[in-house]
């Protein structure tokens, strides 16, 4: 079973309790789902099957779940539970819920940096030709809009038509780039957080803009690459995770 080191720990403990708020929207974490799903192996795949056959909603109702676009919040602990056929299944569901939506989440720049704003929340921004509903703000963009506007979803919360293409192009993605460990998605999305995310027009370090910051066509397009690359990053490594801690032992 894969061991993560324990400077990683505290960083997952800590991410594992930030709000709703903080999170890939829906139509991020179940394309990320929906990937890893199509690239699980046989074996894998057998066991999320089994793990997801009585999945309960947070109301103890049948979720009717029986794929990876689900989601939860947690990630590294759980992973030795999910590794273990002797745990108890409901801690294994909860577990494959939990490692889904963490893994997501470590993906999301926005996640991995802070400018004294909750990580974007606190920027209120608009995107240059784009119409969105209500208050938006620069992270909520990164979780959604620009979500929406990368996999050309016109705001469906479902997985994208082209979900088979994507699935091998994120493989071939995260054979490229390698796998890595929970700190290593964390310190890459830090950078890309830096280098594209807050360079918005007038940043400052340290500084909350007071006006709505617009965020143009070139940082829009910069943005949904970027957006686009991680999901299908973090689509292929769920994947890779999975099919090695779900192998029989």
């Amino acid at each position: 079973m894969r061991s993560f080191p324990a400077s990683t720990r505290a960083l997952v403990l800590t991410l594992a309790f930030v709000p709703a708020a903080f999170a890939w929207g829906p139509q991020g974490h179940r394309t990320i789902g929906a990937i890893a799903d199509r690239l699980l192996t046989p074996e894998a795949r057998a066991v999320v099957g089994e793990l997801l056959a009585a999945d309960r909603d947070k109301f103890g109702n049948p979720s009717g779940r029986t794929t990876l676009e689900c989601n939860s919040a947690q990630l590294e602990r759980l992973t030795g539970v999910l590794a273990d056929p002797r745990a108890a299944p409901r801690a294994r569901n909860e577990a494959l819920k939990w490692i889904v939506h963490l893994l997501g989440d470590l993906h999301q720049p926005l996640h991995a940096a802070d400018n004294g704003d909750l990580g974007g929340n606190r920027v209120l921004v608009a995107l240059a030709g784009v119409r969105s509903r209500g208050r938006l703000t620069l992270h909520g963009a990164w979780d959604t809009e620009l979500v929406t506007l990368a996999l050309h979803t016109r705001g469906h919360q479902q997985p994208p038509a082209d979900i088979d293409a994507l699935a091998r192009e994120a493989q071939s993605l995260s054979a490229e780039a390698g796998q890595g460990t929970p700190a290593e998605w964390a310190s890459q999305s830090n950078n890309l957080a830096r280098n594209v995310a807050y360079q918005y027009p007038g940043f400052a370090c340290g500084v909350v803009p007071e006006g709505i910051v617009v965020l143009d066509q070139n940082y829009q397009d910069e943005a949904e690459a970027i957006v686009r690359e991680r999901l299908l990053l973090a689509g292929g490594r769920l994947a890779n995770l999975l099919n090695e801690i779900l192998v029989t032992r």
